[in-house]
């Protein structure tokens, strides 16, 4: 068979993996940066000021395109690494390959698990817990999904708030007294309570949203 008349997928040894290799690379490289797959047009899209259409096209699943010089040099610039890594003039190990894989992989899962929440209401902006506060309901490094359209305590609940610029997740009580405690579920820390607005303000507590959903992760002991 002729050059013209071969499969992109039937590559001799020595040619470039361009499709679907730069798409998978991408792929790859946007979930090591913690990228949600959900998020990946939309973030490329910004590094390389191209219009969303235009970056779907890279990823497609059966047929992916390549990106215009322009845009690939921003992709680099962007992404923090160079154009030899995306196009695959450097061979990775088989250890580098099987890990862009998995990474894949997780990814895909995470984007099931936020479509399956998505389908049972607003899903939200995802956001990693930061510490053991809520523990062991939730966990540092679980992903709760915040619903940033409630800009107000709406009753009681999980919230995600800002407290002199650090990220907080918090339960919310109200009590009959109108007085609001920000409660931990892990009992080693303190519970903050407020009586007003002013003393809110006073520690440039801010309301990102309430918690409508969490994706958690537990890591099992031994082998």
């Amino acid at each position: 068979m002729n050059r013209a008349g071969r499969s992109a997928s039937a590559s001799p040894p020595g040619d470039l993996d361009l499709v679907p290799g730069v798409r998978d690379r991408l792929q790859a490289r946007l979930a090591a940066m913690g990228v949600p797959a959900d998020k990946t047009v939309s973030h490329v899209a910004g590094i390389t000021h191209r219009a969303s259409q235009s970056v779907r096209r890279w990823f497609d699943a059966p047929e992916p395109g390549l990106p215009d010089l322009e845009s690939f040099a921003r992709l680099c610039a962007g992404l923090g690494c160079s154009a030899d890594e995306i196009i695959g003039a450097l061979r990775p190990q088989a250890e580098d390959q099987a890990h862009c894989t998995q990474l894949i992989q997780v990814a895909n899962c995470i984007q099931a698990i936020a479509d399956s929440l998505a389908h049972r209401g607003q899903l939200g902006t995802p956001v990693q817990v930061p510490g053991d506060e809520m523990a062991p309901h939730l966990k540092a490094g679980d992903l709760v999904f915040v619903d940033s359209t409630v800009t107000e305590l709406a009753g009681n609940g999980i919230y995600a708030f800002t407290c002199n610029g650090s990220l907080l997740i918090r339960r919310v009580e109200r009590r009959i007294d109108r007085s609001i405690v920000l409660k931990c579920d892990n009992k080693a820390y303190q519970d903050y309570e407020w009586t007003s607005a002013t003393a809110a303000a006073r520690r440039r507590v801010k309301i990102l949203g309430k918690v409508r959903s969490a994706i958690s992760v537990k890591v099992f002991g031994g082998r």
